[in-house]
């Protein structure tokens, strides 16, 4: 039997993909990866700033309204020199007290406590260094500066009466 057309190079394969399914499956992997690497790059290659800024401000911004709920003096607890943050109240006995430190916060490596300024006179770069929250909804005014791994600066504001706490990074936070 003859046929009008002439035989192929390459036989028909029923098996190959067509032009479309190419495209489409290029298309869902593309959305896919737009969607992950933003993720991955801060999850991978962050210093823990971010981390860090979080948790402060979280945590500080809590503090000011447990206090005035429980009127109870609590303490933001820094610790320089073992790259750690807790929270505590004021008049809890010793042992709960270093309970607390084992449960605070660990900073990521890389970040530093720098010191933490009460005054443009008074910093404090070692020891454990409480800040205080009280009853009658004000707090102790204070500067936390840290350094990331990338020599990043941050400084974290906290004033008496605003509820929130104000972030600066770079050579402006010192």
């Amino acid at each position: 039997m003859h046929t009008r057309f002439r035989p192929s190079i390459c036989p028909m394969n029923d098996h190959a993909f067509t032009l479309v399914e190419m495209v489409v499956v290029t298309a869902l992997i593309s959305i896919m990866l737009v969607v992950a690497i933003p993720r991955l790059e801060t999850g991978l290659f962050s210093d823990g700033s971010d981390e860090t800024a979080r948790w402060i401000i979280a945590n500080v911004q809590h503090l000011k309204e447990k206090a005035v709920i429980d009127q109870k003096t609590y303490l933001l607890n820094v610790s320089p020199d073992t790259r750690q943050l807790w929270v505590s109240a004021a008049d809890l006995p010793e042992t709960e007290t270093a309970a607390a430190r084992e449960d605070g916060y660990r900073l990521p490596s890389g970040m530093t406590v720098d010191h933490v300024a009460f005054s443009s006179n008074e910093r404090v770069s070692s020891g454990t260094i409480s800040i205080a929250f009280y009853p009658k909804g004000y707090s102790d005014r204070a500067i936390i500066r840290m350094r990331a791994g990338d020599g990043e600066r941050l400084a974290f504001s906290i004033e008496p009466f605003l509820s929130r706490i104000q972030l600066v990074r770079g050579s402006q936070a010192w």
